[in-house]
């Protein structure tokens, strides 16, 4: 061999030797300082105390790969909070390059049992609230950040009430642009009512001083969610949306559909679909509608209240303002009746909605307490109309007129109209001053229907515009004219005490000769 040769191969091998002892050097350095760097770094971005059982660290060339057990980092060192992070296991991944760069890069980095809880705002320094101190998370990126099966809680500071929990199943975040936000894409389980929601979104950068108010941003799709969880309705709702805001107050707008809605008591489907503007706090889940806009058959809803918690309750309490900008009561009434509508028409309306949480059927639980008018009330059953067309025609002193409703051919109906209040509470519907008129004849009536069993308890009064022996003819017609001055009162023709008792398929009518009209006195 030449002495050239010799000459090369030295060199050579001094050079491999030196890139050997380097990167022994290098690895010694890295181990030793890479445990400090990271809980330096960690301490400073989140503003807590870091807490670390093992930290070991590997260089399969070129890699650099970390891994640790039992990462705690409690938020500004404070020991009775439940701890701003916790990791039961991480493996963190990148090349010598990415160490060496001025802007650190992670090339993945995987968690395991990961939990979030993000402090409440009394608990965390107010100093700070509205500001960002995060400034060494500008330094690091990250490719990718996986977690599976984690934990995301916002504490709240409202005594008895329980924290807002997101069980997080499949999470994966990266870093983008230089003020330390991630994009994430996330699936969620959601309790009640099941289903899985995915959401892509932004999320940071983490607010050192004040976590809760670290901004969050995204779009959601909530698919195949069953809503016979709740006691009382049933359906498959499918909802999808955006929001922003920081994790105590977010801003939430979307729209759901359920093409199957029912009430169980009644067991009609229709097809419900809504849009809403929804204001949430983070801290404990309440909810504040402004407004939802429901939409159903020809109908439309419009309603603004809140879901909240009440302290010492479990479950979520619905208050809210209920009005119509559209409405049908045979709409109404699918939803609320077991019999097909026997009633049709445009209705308006205002209530006062209140639901109470629990476990007892809706109808137990629900709370109404409003007005409605109907302008235009027709019914639905051939017959019944007929008897009031032909009690409009009687009133009005033309019993010539009337047709037998068996025997009736088809003709303009006599359109009917009807208001009053309601109040609807412990399953029962209390009615007050409703007034109900047609051509010729005018019912006041108050008292009750039962939903469940679907029975009604109604007392009044009927006055019509002809006498009562006007109302028919021939000896009965004589025989009335010796009644006319007992139930005429001045010039209102025919004043009767009425009652409609019996079931809403088969009501009775009668005269009230009673104690429940005379109660009424307000409709005299």
């Amino acid at each position: 061999m030449s002495s050239r040769w010799k000459t090369f191969l030295w060199i050579t091998g001094c050079l491999m030797f030196a890139m050997v002892a380097a990167l022994l050097a290098a690895s010694v350095m890295i181990s030793r300082r890479a445990r400090v760097y990271a809980e330096d770094w960690m301490t400073h971005e989140f503003n807590g105390n870091v807490e670390l059982s093992s930290f070991r660290v590997t260089i399969p060339f070129p890699l650099v790969q970390c891994e640790g057990e039992n990462l705690v980092l409690h938020f500004q060192g404070r020991q009775d909070l439940p701890p701003l992070i916790a990791v039961h296991r991480f493996t963190m991944r990148t090349s010598w390059w990415g160490l060496l760069r001025s802007s650190r890069r992670i090339e993945s980095l995987r968690l395991e049992g990961l939990q979030i809880n993000v402090p409440p705002r009394e608990e965390q320094n107010s100093g700070g609230a509205g500001k960002n101190f995060s400034r060494k998370f500008r330094t690091v990126r990250f490719d990718e950040i996986l977690s599976e099966n984690a934990i995301l809680k916002i504490l709240t500071e409202k005594p008895g009430k329980d924290p807002l929990e997101f069980d997080l199943q499949h999470l994966r975040l990266h870093s983008y642009g230089a003020d330390g936000a991630l994009q994430f894409h996330a699936t969620l389980s959601n309790p009640k009512p099941p289903g899985e929601i995915v959401s892509i979104g932004s999320f940071g950068p983490w607010n050192t001083e004040t976590p809760s108010l670290t901004p969050v941003s995204g779009t959601y799709n909530f698919d195949k969610a069953d809503l016979s969880v709740f006691p009382g309705i049933a359906g498959i709702l499918n909802s999808k949306g955006s929001y922003q805001g920081v994790l105590e107050k977010i801003q939430v707008d979307g729209t759901t559909d359920t093409p199957d809605f029912r009430v169980t008591i009644a067991g009609h489907p229709v097809k419900l679909s809504t849009t809403f503007h929804a204001m949430v706090d983070g801290t404990d889940g309440d909810t504040y509608l402004q407004p939802v806009e429901a939409h159903f058959g020809q109908t439309d809803l419009i309603a603004q209240g809140s879901v909240e918690g009440k302290k010492g309750t479990k479950g979520k309490t619905i208050t809210l303002d209920v009005s119509t900008s559209r409405a049908r009561i045979d709409d109404l009434l699918l939803l609320a009746m077991k019999e097909l509508p026997s009633l049709t028409g445009p209705i308006r309306l205002k209530t006062k909605f209140f639901l109470a949480p629990g476990s007892t059927q809706i109808p137990d639980r629900l709370n109404l307490n409003g007005s409605f008018e109907l302008g235009s009330l027709h019914f639905t059953s051939g017959t019944v109309q007929q008897k009031v067309d032909n009690l409009s025609k009687r009133s009005e002193g033309e019993p010539k007129e009337v047709v037998n409703p068996v025997e009736a051919i088809k003709t303009d109906d006599v359109a009917s109209a009807m208001k009053g209040n309601f109040r609807v509470e412990n399953g029962v519907l209390t009615l007050s001053g409703l007034n109900y008129g047609i051509p010729g004849a005018n019912v006041q009536l108050a008292g009750t229907y039962a939903l469940e069993p679907e029975t009604l308890d109604l007392y009044g009064k009927l006055t019509m515009r002809a006498k009562l022996s006007q109302t028919t003819t021939g000896f009965k017609s004589f025989l009335l004219k010796f009644a006319d001055p007992i139930f005429s009162k001045g010039d209102k023709g025919t004043v009767l005490p009425i009652k409609i008792t019996g079931s809403i398929q088969h009501p009775h009518y009668g005269l009230d000769l009673g104690h429940k009209a005379e109660a009424a006195g307000e409709n005299k």
